[in-house]
């Protein structure tokens, strides 16, 4: 049986990973911000389609 996550399940502490994961924080965060914008911008043009959608069907 192939697991398709083991490093998921079994993390081994040490002390390099602790150096080299903090580069990668700063990193996912700058790619993280503009994603978080759009999704807000897409989640919220949904939702006044949907109103506006009602309102014209049922209003």
């Amino acid at each position: 049986m192939i697991k398709p996550f083991p490093n998921l399940l079994y993390k081994k502490k040490d002390r390099n990973l602790n150096s080299s994961k903090k580069t990668l924080n700063k990193n996912e965060n700058v790619k993280s911000k503009p994603m978080i914008i759009f999704g807000f911008i897409i989640s919220f043009s949904s939702i006044l389609l949907l109103l506006f959608t009602i309102n014209s069907k049922f209003g």
